[in-house]
């Protein structure tokens, strides 16, 4: 179980082999340690040291957020995995790995652009062809990014560092980026889309779903590292910088398109939430209280592949279920990718693997 809590005033303690939570003027829940596998907190929730050392005992890692933006890791010893892996993680960036996976990593987020604006298009083909038709030459244009990705890549020597090339990676990734939101926008409803990405803070509801859904994503991703036993802040194709967590970073490129974006279309689609639903404020466009609980519930549901959840309070948490399939389809738990891309990294690191593979979405 990931149990998410924000509501002001909500404190953790522990009592015997169950974890506690209280808030005022609500119930109390308490929740099995065994059954917790990570913590998501807001800066106003309190932990007792009692709490703490009980969710270290069990390898349970917290992740603290402000305004819905992660800004510390709680990681026990428990979790921190072998040296070996931390020093290769380390060595990598200098040598040929890091650019390695720094290409890899921007070859998920284009590829998975594509395929998501491919998917969008084969959804609009009748209702809407000339839609589909906008949508699947934006892909198109997409796909000339990745080949010129993969130029980029074959005229890189193998002793380059990612340090001396990342701004022209970058220029790649932001190219591509700037395709695909300026298409994105087709595939929502006519009086809430946009056609660009704003942020710090968000200039539209929908930019504003996006941002809340990876920093919920970021919190999964970054519980994924840390089981993994990598070092969170030394990433490879985002920059290092005191208190960015890098590797979560990269690693959230791959995981964008294929839950939050494809998530927000159709939650927009069917009007689970409408414009209605948000107001203005200094920090941009922000959710109302109740939209914002059906946004994480169902958010999550997409995360872990399933619909078990269960409500604490205005917090929630979620359980994780089997893969489910709808209309002969599997379902994915993202949770459990997100862990198996992770420890891919870890893999290839330390030379247990040739080539890092990175996630590409079905559709």
């Amino acid at each position: 179980m990931d149990v998410i809590l924000e509501t002001p005033g909500t404190r953790i303690s522990k009592k015997q082999e169950l974890i506690k939570l209280d808030v005022f003027n609500a119930p109390s829940v308490e929740i099995p340690l065994r059954e917790i596998e990570s913590i998501i907190v807001d800066k106003s929730v309190q932990v007792t040291s009692q709490a703490l050392y009980a969710l270290a005992s069990n390898a349970v890692n917290i992740v603290y957020t402000s305004f819905g933006k992660p800004f510390g890791l709680f990681t026990p010893f428990a979790s921190v995995g072998t040296v070996f892996t931390r020093r290769q993680q380390t060595l990598a960036y200098d040598d040929w790995r890091g650019l390695h996976m720094a290409i890899r990593f921007v070859y998920s987020t284009i590829e998975n652009k594509r395929r998501l604006l491919l998917y969008l298009a084969k959804n609009r083909k009748k209702a809407k062809p000339g839609k589909s038709a906008t949508l699947r030459a934006a892909a198109r244009k997409l796909g000339a990014m990745i080949d010129a990705l993969l130029k980029f890549s074959k005229t890189k020597a193998k002793g380059e560092r990612i340090a001396n090339v990342r701004m022209e990676l970058m220029g790649i990734e932001g190219k591509a980026a700037a395709i695909y939101f300026t298409n994105y926008g087709i595939a929502l409803p006519k009086d809430i889309r946009t056609f660009e990405r704003t942020r710090r803070p968000p200039q539209d509801p929908v930019n504003s779903l996006l941002s809340l859904g990876y920093t919920l994503l970021q919190g999964h991703v970054t519980t994924a590292i840390a089981a993994a036993g990598l070092e969170l802040y030394g990433g490879f194709l985002h920059s290092d910088r005191s208190g960015k967590p890098s590797l979560a970073l990269d690693l959230l490129e791959e995981f964008r398109q294929p839950i939050v974006d494809r998530f927000v279309v159709r939650l927009l689609q069917k009007g689970v939430i409408k414009k209605d639903d948000f107001q203005k404020t200094f920090r941009g466009y922000q959710l109302k209280d109740d939209p914002r609980k059906v946004f994480y519930k169902e958010l999550r549901k997409e995360i872990m592949g399933g619909d078990t959840s269960q409500e604490l309070f205005g917090n929630q948490a979620e359980v994780p279920t089997e893969n489910e399939t709808t209309k002969g389809q599997v379902r994915i738990n993202y949770k459990k990718t997100m862990v198996k891309q992770a420890r891919k990294v870890a893999n290839f690191l330390i030379g247990a693997t040739s080539e890092y593979q990175p996630f590409k979405m079905n559709w």
